[in-house]
């Protein structure tokens, strides 16, 4: 029979420990943008709009939309974007406050999609439908997005743009990173026992 080594008791005991990174969702919100008179908005103000500030995660946000492109590379275009305008958690608990970094960044997921009026989505053959952003770092006052979300001529042709009116929905997801330390395991005596099965 085969001889065995058996760990010593006196030897430093082998430690084996685990911990799950995760991104954890927050909070979500959505909003709705209505633009009405798109034709004679878009020559008005340089084509600039921008939402009423809305909630989600427990943070204030807006959508400031461009109809003739937010830099004349992209006249021609719709930019959508979202703005982060509050930081600060409007409510007490520890998910809100802990979404929001030392720099106060707030890590969130975005998605635009043209809709119905009535909120729904259509179906259309086109990758400008809907976009949609993993995870961004967004500080107060800075905005991400889209420069050219969609072109004029596309919205023209798309059932989106009825009676010179669409509407541009857009979903906020507040996520934030969360670790998770297991309990540290001995291990020695468990090597000894199992060892000493073995030599019977």
């Amino acid at each position: 029979m085969p001889s065995y080594y058996v760990p010593s008791d006196d030897l430093p005991r082998a430690e084996a420990s685990g911990s799950t990174v995760a991104a954890i969702a927050v909070g979500t919100g959505e909003h709705t943008l209505t633009v009405q008179g798109y034709s004679r908005l878009k020559t008005m103000n340089g084509g600039y709009l921008e939402s009423s500030a809305f909630k989600a995660g427990g943070h204030a946000w807006k959508i400031r939309c461009h109809l003739n492109g937010s830099v004349k590379e992209n006249a021609g275009f719709v930019s959508v974007f979202l703005k982060l305008v509050g930081a600060e958690a409007t409510d007490t608990t520890a998910e809100a406050a802990d979404a929001v970094d030392k720099e106060n960044i707030v890590h969130a997921e975005l998605e635009f999609a043209l809709v119905h009026h009535r909120g729904t989505l259509i179906k259309w053959p086109s990758h400008s439908l809907c976009r949609r952003e993993g995870p961004s770092a967004f500080r107060e006052n800075v905005s991400m997005g889209y420069s050219r979300f969609v072109s004029a001529e596309d919205l023209k042709r798309s059932s989106f743009l009825k009676d010179d009116c669409f509407a541009v929905r857009c979903k906020v997801t507040v996520v934030q990173n969360c670790a998770v330390k297991g309990d540290a395991r001995p291990r020695g005596k468990a090597l000894a026992r199992f060892f000493s099965c073995i030599r019977g």
